[in-house]
């Protein structure tokens, strides 16, 4: 049983590692670690408007500013927010126009970490319109909201005079900043990418990404306090310090996307029954028909249920195929459901629209067309084996001519 469970947990691990290196995590963490630096002032601007925007929050963006660095960013670098807090001082005096330029960098910063998780999810379709804004505006006010309205509770909790003498309070609101980052990063990893990340998924991910980021944190303000970067770079030490504390910010919150994704691919990944590609097509058209015929749609969470037999990394690229062929097509609720009557499509039109190739068999469960495709399936293999059985020399030699 312990066996079985620490090779689990190895197998996890090294999917995890495969799909960090084959989505190139580490050169998109060094791209947004410079998108970073330019989208840094006009993002503490909008939280300044979210705070100025709500009367209780009022004269808390200052304090959200001090909890970010005294939290999040290591000692060795919170120099640097004295320069931000002035840019974004100088930013809320602006014109309209100007306010403008830095919400649209924001937003470019927003759509550039979209691609990234959606790329991490194999997503080939993207937000569209005004549901890509309303998301963009979600995570930038949302976010900095949640984290007011914690330290909002903080201040309150600590002027209560029964609880700050109430031995291990003290202890207990200590883990606010990491119970609030996982939050955050929990609304990243669950509204992001689009398609439905599961609540348990994306909570996982994001306080496990909030308790790296504190020990990670703590070493990198340890290691840097004993490293020469002041004797060569002066009092501009804090900027080369603060730019790879981003890169490794962004490794951490990428990683974090990697292990929330592969929650839900870990035990397809596992599964010993995964069909080929063309029978899973099938499998999953036939639950399109299912839903079909009950007036449902189709969503992510109800593929989900099929991963036994359904490798999940693919079913973007099989909805994707899908859409191409106009079998399937998206609606307005959200979801997808079949666009063309399944009686003007045959098995062999299907297979010739697809990359993969006929299966010799696969196996058959409760499903009476499963048992139908298989055995014409193991028919026309036995027919193409006795047309292909071949001797290869001779056929090298022109013989068979």
């Amino acid at each position: 049983m312990i066996q079985d469970r620490a090779e689990a947990v190895w197998d996890f691990f090294k999917l995890l590692v495969r799909n960090y290196t084959e989505d190139r995590c580490q050169s998109t963490a060094a791209a947004l670690t410079y998108q970073t630096l330019f989208a840094l002032v006009p993002v503490l601007t909008i939280v300044y408007a979210v705070s100025i925007a709500f009367p209780s929050l009022h004269g808390m963006g200052d304090q959200l500013q001090n909890f970010v660095f005294a939290n999040v960013v290591p000692e060795s670098v919170g120099v640097v927010q004295e320069y931000l807090q002035e840019f974004s001082s100088q930013a809320r005096s602006l014109s309209i126009p100007s306010l403008g330029v830095l919400a649209i960098t924001a937003f470019v910063m927003m759509f550039t970490i979209e691609k990234t998780f959606n790329e991490i999810w194999n997503i080939k379709e993207p937000r569209h319109g005004f549901q890509r804004i309303l998301m963009y505006w979600a995570i930038l006010s949302l976010g900095p909201a949640l984290m007011l309205v914690g330290i909002g509770i903080t201040v309150y909790l600590f002027s209560l005079p029964l609880l700050t003498d109430v031995t291990g309070t003290s202890n207990a609101l200590a883990l606010l900043p990491i119970f609030l980052n996982g939050l955050v990063f929990s609304l990243m990893y669950i509204t992001v990418p689009n398609c439905v990340v599961p609540l348990r998924h994306g909570l996982m991910g994001g306080f496990v990404v909030a308790i790296a980021f504190e020990l990670v944190k703590q070493l990198f303000g340890s290691v840097m306090s004993r490293s020469d970067m002041a004797v060569i770079y002066g009092t501009y030490a804090a900027v080369p310090l603060f730019l790879i504390w981003l890169y490794v910010s962004w490794t951490i919150v990428l990683f974090g996307a990697e292990l929330t994704k592969n929650m839900g691919l870990f035990r397809s990944e596992r599964s010993k029954e995964r069909e080929p590609p063309l029978v899973q097509v099938l499998i999953i058209l036939n639950e399109f028909f299912r839903c079909h015929k009950l007036g449902e749609v189709v969503t992510d969470k109800s593929i989900t249920r099929l991963n036994q037999r359904i490798d999940m990394q693919n079913w973007q690229e099989y909805k994707s195929r899908l859409l191409g062929m106009g079998l399937i097509r998206s609606v307005d609720r959200g979801g997808l459901v079949l666009s063309k009557d399944l009686n003007e499509v045959t098995f062999w039109e299907l297979y010739r629209e697809l990359p993969w190739p006929m299966p010799p068999g696969f196996t058959v469960q409760k499903e009476a067309w499963e048992e139908v495709i298989h055995n014409k399936l193991l028919e026309s293999y036995d027919d193409r084996r006795s047309a292909f059985d071949l001797d290869l020399e001779r056929l090298f030699r022109g013989e068979l001519i």
